[in-house]
């Protein structure tokens, strides 16, 4: 009996080493964040990957994101606090007296020739909610870019960048309470109307992406609004372009009875961030079993 519950012991101890191994595998790549430092460290820097807020951050200064990352907001707000040019407190005044890199006008985070995904968060209070230089961005599930003093998106290329901006949005619900006609939600600037329309510096949607839903073309610029009151109306300089989707699907009927049992299709969509130890720790529990049971059946056999 000793030796059983020797062999017993062994096996326990070794699953419950192994389980903890599985529990860091799965969370490997993602940081969580909650303070201001614990964002810059992450985002500003090149280990992160993926990067997830776990409540709402102040900033003092815009973010630059330099480097490939994946910005998990989990619903909460990064807002921009700080001051602007020559000390002002209000965001319709652009740029700081901030030195580099934080110099120039105030997003409160800035895509800067990388690929970045936006995640179900809030951008306050800056100049513009998120710039796009020279960068690709995807933005996914509620974006809010309302507050911010010249509008949402800014898609640009800036000094020295030679790759054209583009926004896939066409998994996101943008919204912008504060905008207005001269403060639209997404916009080009500094682009030419050839680099527009080739395709290269794009900004791709789909009629859910908006609430209102049209784009401007106006003085040079590609204009995205959400507000449909908001927009200019059309003349020699503007045109107005209503968005709708580009393969809009047929509806379909609703079944008139409920599925058998054989209709029925099992749900075998994993959660990346658990299946894999849940599955491991099973795995390790039966094979602890099983050898737990042979190891007491040889000793009184």
């Amino acid at each position: 009996m000793k030796k059983f519950m020797k062999v017993a012991l062994m096996a326990i101890v070794g699953l419950f080493v192994l389980v903890p191994m599985v529990n860091v595998h799965a969370a490997d790549g993602v940081v969580e964040v909650r303070t201001a430092d614990e964002l810059y460290a992450a985002l500003e820097g090149t280990e992160a990957t993926s990067v997830k807020l776990m409540d709402n951050i102040q900033t003092t200064h815009k973010i630059n994101v330099t480097s490939d990352k994946v910005i998990d907001g989990n619903g909460y707000t990064i807002e921009y606090v700080g001051t602007f040019k020559d000390g002002s407190t209000d965001n319709t005044v652009w740029g700081s007296n901030a030195e580099a890199p934080y110099n120039g006008g105030v997003y409160v985070i800035q895509a800067y020739t990388s690929n970045v995904t936006l995640k179900n968060i809030t951008l306050t209070g800056g100049n513009v909610g998120l710039g796009v230089n020279g960068a690709t961005v995807t933005l996914i599930g509620n974006i809010d870019v309302s507050g911010n003093g010249f509008g949402g998106i800014e898609m640009t290329k800036g000094s020295g960048v030679t790759s054209l901006p583009y926004v896939h949005a066409g998994e996101a619900t943008i919204t912008n309470t504060t905008e207005t006609a001269t403060t639209p939600t997404v916009w080009t600037d500094g682009l030419t109307l050839e680099e527009i329309e080739s395709g290269n510096a794009d900004f791709e949607a789909t009629e859910d992406t908006f609430a209102g839903a049209a784009y401007v073309i106006s003085e040079g610029q590609l204009k995205f609004y959400t507000d449909e009151t908001q927009i200019p109306e059309e003349n020699d300089d503007v045109i107005v372009v209503p968005i709708t989707p580009e393969n809009p699907e047929e509806p379909t009927e609703e079944p008139t009875t409920p599925p058998t049992e054989q209709d029925k299709v099992e749900d075998t969509t994993e959660n990346p961030e658990t299946s894999d130890g849940i599955l491991l720790f099973v795995s390790l529990a039966v094979i602890g079993l099983a050898g737990t049971t042979l190891a007491y059946r040889r000793l009184h056999n």
